[in-house]
């Protein structure tokens, strides 16, 4: 019994002690994050997006749009691209062998013609059944508008073809079920114009769209969802984009740019072999990852292998992220649907750790192998079993008596405050607005909610996650690590319910 006693103290100890390391990290990023957010802030002000509008050494840009099942939002998310202001871009969509009617919505809403183009698969993916592009005029500043049929193949896939067919000089990764900022593309390009040989990749902060007024493509009013599994989401997505992706950036140590939107030089993804698939035929990305093989988390894989290709190669090349939501998805809103969608964001996680171990803690990788790797590993790959673990030692003590209710207290207050700090923290960070240098010029945030009322709910939806939200979310990265073990390759997609004025 005495030596039962000592072990479950031990894990006492090691459990106690990974959370508070945990948050002494996570909390300095948001110091960290807050400096940065600040400063971006600041230079908007200055120097705003629309300002460059005009702008000489503004790059050719290609929209890559994949597309499967789609056809209950892509009409908007398409609308929404339209609309952006920059002054050379093009939009390559690819039906990824859907099988509703996202060919058909689309053929008839935007006025496709069937026709020949140039086509040099640089990038191995499935077969393309047919080429359309819109003949008539089109708006200022968009060159094409083109749509890939396919069949199915996934969305690496997807992006592959659609970087086959790129004109661009950057290439945007982004999913045909989100919306663009009218903005978007100037933002993300201003930092490639501040150091054109230095930055191979953008990432931006994504908002979630469910409860926000939507009309004709744009997120014209932020309000939040009537759920509250909506909102435990705006909580996380804060807590990733603004606490913790930007402190990564700043340490030059990012590995994930949201599939939302990403922008990334085109002639280096090429390098690498274009996005995962079991098709790829890259010696480069062969090398790296296997012959044969994906991922469901292509997002990060793609953005990890660019660091391993410019660290491996020694050459110049910064990915970055900005703080601004100039992206907004629909999250999924019922238990089953995000409870697929973190275990296959959990195994996705795994799948990349796996391919790219040889740069863990190797100190020829930098920051990228003796940091950000190993903190995905312990932090996140790690955590649904240190939590799980806890959890029944926690059960254990108490059945054998070896735990008090007051140090079960002390306990469970230490993990669910370390939480809603690091909640709080990240929520007034997003929320924060920066006043310009005059009474006539408008604030600015990263997160515009018009009522002080929906700031104090996603306040409250901070605490309420720690009760059951959260532990329902370990139990599915769980059911994802067992899926990884079984060797499960499947996405799980979720249905969306479509950008509706006021939906929920």
């Amino acid at each position: 019994m005495h030596v039962v006693s000592l072990a479950l103290s031990a894990l006492d100890v090691i459990v106690v002690g990974y959370v508070l390391l945990f948050f002494v990290i996570n909390f300095t990023f948001v110091l960290v994050s807050r400096a940065f957010i600040g400063s971006d802030l600041a230079r908007e002000h200055v120097h705003p997006a629309m300002g460059r509008e005009q702008g000489r050494f503004l790059p050719h840009i290609t929209l890559l749009v994949p597309a499967y099942n789609e056809e209950v939002t892509i009409c908007e998310s398409v609308k929404s691209l339209l609309r952006l202001r920059y002054p050379s871009f093009e939009v390559v969509i690819c039906n990824d062998g859907s099988k509703d009617r996202t060919v058909e919505v689309l053929l008839r809403a935007f006025h496709f013609v069937r026709t020949e183009i140039d086509y040099d698969e640089q990038l191995a993916c499935a077969k393309i059944r047919g080429f359309y592009e819109v003949r008539g005029k089109l708006p200022p500043g968009l060159t094409r508008l083109v749509l890939i049929d396919k069949e199915n193949g996934g969305k690496a896939d997807a992006l592959n073809a659609c970087i086959n067919v790129a004109q661009g000089e950057y290439v945007t990764s982004m999913d045909a079920d989100s919306l663009l900022t009218p903005d978007a593309l100037l933002l993300a390009a201003r930092p490639i114009v501040d150091d054109r040989e230095g930055i191979v990749a953008v990432g931006i902060q994504v908002g979630i769209s469910n409860g926000s007024l939507v009309e004709d493509g744009k997120v014209v009013e932020m309000r939040l969802p009537k759920t509250w599994i909506g909102r435990f989401q705006i909580v996380e997505y804060m807590r990733s984009f603004a606490q913790g992706r930007m402190a990564f950036a700043a340490f030059r140590s990012l590995l994930v740019l949201s599939g939302v939107f990403a922008l990334m030089k085109r002639d280096t993804v090429l390098a690498i072999g274009g996005f995962l698939t079991k098709k790829m035929r890259s010696k480069v990305g062969i090398e790296y990852c296997g012959a044969g093989v994906h991922t469901v988390c292509e997002d990060m894989e793609i953005v990890v292998r660019l660091h391993r290709y410019l660290l491996d190669k020694k050459l110049p090349g910064r990915i970055m992220i900005l703080p601004f939501a100039t992206a907004w998805t629909e999250a999924p809103e019922n238990y089953t649907d995000i409870g697929k969608q973190r275990s296959r964001w959990y195994r996705g996680l795994l799948e990349v750790l796996v391919y790219h171990r040889a740069m863990m803690f190797n100190p020829r990788f930098k920051q990228i192998g003796m940091f950000s790797l190993p903190y995905q590993l312990i932090f996140e790959a790690s955590a649904p079993v240190v939590e799980c673990a806890g959890y029944l030692v926690l059960i254990v003590t108490i059945a054998l008596g070896l735990l008090s209710p007051r140090a079960l207290f002390v306990y469970l207050g230490l993990a669910m405050a370390i939480n809603l700090v690091l909640s709080t923290l990240s929520v007034l960070l997003c929320v924060y607005t920066q006043r310009g240098a005059g009474d006539d010029i408008e604030g600015l945030a990263l997160f515009k909610y018009a009522r002080l009322r929906d700031v104090l709910v996603l306040l409250f939806a901070g605490v309420l996650s720690n009760i059951g939200y959260r532990q329902y979310l370990v139990a599915w990265q769980l059911k994802g690590l067992w899926d990884y073990l079984k060797g499960k390759q499947g996405w799980d997609k979720f249905a969306r319910k479509g950008f509706a004025p006021g939906a929920t």
